[in-house]
């Protein structure tokens, strides 16, 4: 009898595997999984070009807007947002499989042009944390007749001072407004 290719391949599907190609594909399923929850850092990413934001200008972008980021590894991502608003308050909130944590503060700017904020709960210890802000230049993010779509900006805090909560660098997506109705 000659075997045809279609008949061959039902032969296949059909036979049970072995212990050992189960236990290669386990392994290999296994540390595809590890590789996937591991934290690249900036491995790849293009370097942010960033333009120190004054007091004036970094008040003005701020006031009323959205601040967003993401992190946590392939078993437990969260997302942040929070809002600042004019009279020195903003609000956060954090949420990670299904849980939701919310946090009140103030915000200010000093003399010296830094953002400082302190958290009403544990965020940052609950302490007083200056950074030094910047922001990504907008451009457009293709060239045609319509309209210019305008790329999402970032806004990056650099710790200078006091607490610095969980990372000595913040980078946030600036989102206009408050979509998440904080």
């Amino acid at each position: 009898m000659t075997w045809r290719p279609a008949q061959r391949v039902v032969l296949l599907a059909t036979e049970r595997p072995s212990l050992a190609a189960f236990r290669r594909a386990a392994v290999w399923l296994l540390s595809l999984l590890l590789l996937a929850a591991c934290e690249t850092g900036n491995m790849g990413e293009k370097e942010l070009v960033l333009t120190p934001l004054e007091a004036p200008a970094l008040r003005q972008t701020l006031t009323s807007h959205t601040l967003s980021r993401t992190g946590g590894t392939l078993w437990q991502l969260w997302e942040y947002a929070g809002v600042h608003r004019d009279d020195g308050t903003m609000t956060g909130r954090v949420t990670w499989s299904g849980e939701e944590q919310l946090g009140q503060g103030t915000w200010a700017l000093s003399p010296e042009g830094l953002y400082c904020r302190t958290w009403q709960n544990e965020w940052g210890g609950g302490k007083l944390g200056c950074f030094r802000a910047s922001i990504t230049p907008q451009a457009p993010t293709e060239e045609s007749d319509a309209p210019a779509l305008v790329a999402p900006r970032s806004i990056v805090f650099d710790h200078v001072s006091g607490s610095r909560g969980d990372a000595e660098r913040y980078t946030y997506l600036l989102i206009p407004g408050n979509p998440y109705g904080l």
